[in-house]
């Protein structure tokens, strides 16, 4: 046994691979370390249990999943660099998390670019897919299918409503992604990097004046509790892709990535349902715990629009160069 193939112990408890291979000999003997930091009750861990369920009763108990979520094994900042080094064999992380290795990988945090999240799914599946796992590859990481978080950039704060960009002007607010830190620059507010699991410690301190994220992080994460005031925007829907270490991936036999594939592809549709059905619900949630929610009209969201979109695009393409320019024209013949 090659020292890329011993075993060794965690305080986990779980079995990690030590290296990049990984080569079961028959079905029956592959277990699968599954692992999200999304909260429950969430699109994304709603989806990830789908798909646990699948692969067990699709695989008739021959692929056991060992699961590991709301950052039970690797928390956001982590996750990452967990299914890099294959702590992690299989995680769900947003794409965006990426950018800060690959600036390509920002595209789905750009405001308004995608209108209509079900018209990426035979994108992922074609040129968009493949130039993703082209950026990936070189990490070790291979995306095997897709899902979304929900739609983000919303926004909750503890001082005013905020109906337009310029409200944001002053404000202390925890951001969400390289494009968010230009925007909330641009509005005169105060981008903080910080983690989501430290957001709401420090908005009931109020070391944070708010947080931009999504309404379903507002709601799993109890910042309706700290915050009085959102506004609601669907503003762009988060790619959350289901992705694997590209060796361990490679190393499964054909029979195995069949069913653990076809498995999460039985939870897209799901999805995006989900992400569609959470944006109202969770409006709904936040109402009811006393939070003044903000929806703006089609006139202020031009003007939203017209204040977050251009310089994202210009920011981006800066940071990504032709590999950006290339997402963006795969992203927009998909919206066509």
């Amino acid at each position: 046994m090659t020292k890329s193939s011993r075993i060794v112990t965690t305080t986990f408890g779980a079995a990690i691979l030590c290296g990049m291979t990984a080569i079961p000999a028959h079905a029956a003997d592959l277990t699968v370390r599954f692992a999200w930091y999304m909260p429950p009750h969430t699109a994304t861990s709603d989806q990830a249990e789908a798909i646990t369920k699948n692969i067990e009763e699709m695989s008739k108990g021959a692929i056991k999943v060992q699961t590991y979520p709301a950052g039970s094994l690797a928390v956001e900042t982590g996750m990452g660099q967990a299914i890099t080094n294959n702590t992690v064999n299989m995680g769900i992380v947003g794409m965006h998390w990426w950018s800060n290795r690959e600036a390509a990988l920002d595209w789905d945090t750009i405001p308004f670019l995608v209108t209509e999240p079900a018209k990426l799914m035979p994108a992922f599946k074609g040129k968009l897919g493949d130039d993703i796992n082209a950026i990936l590859n070189k990490h070790n990481v291979e995306v095997i299918d897709w899902g979304f978080y929900g739609y983000s950039i919303s926004y909750v704060n503890t001082k005013r409503e905020v109906k337009l960009p310029a409200d944001l002007n002053g404000l202390k607010m925890r951001s969400d992604g390289k494009l968010n830190n230009v925007f909330l620059r641009d509005q005169g507010g105060v981008p903080v990097a910080i983690d989501s699991s430290e957001v709401y410690t420090a908005l009931q301190r109020g070391t944070l004046d708010g947080a931009s994220s999504g309404m379903a992080s507002f709601v799993s994460r109890k910042w309706i509790e700290v915050g009085k005031y959102i506004t609601a925007i669907k503003y762009s829907p988060i790619v959350y892709p289901i992705q694997a270490n590209a060796a361990w991936w490679k190393g499964l036999t054909q029979e195995q990535r069949d069913i653990i594939t076809k498995a999460i592809e039985a939870t897209e549709q799901s999805n995006l349902k989900t992400i569609e059905s959470d944006f109202t619900d969770n409006i709904k949630v936040a109402e009811k715990a006393g939070v003044k929610v903000y929806q703006p009209n089609a006139d202020e969201l031009k003007i939203w629009k017209e204040k977050a979109y251009p310089h994202a695009v210009e920011t981006y393409l800066k940071a990504a160069g032709d590999d950006g320019q290339k997402m963006l024209d795969d992203v927009k013949s998909a919206m066509n």
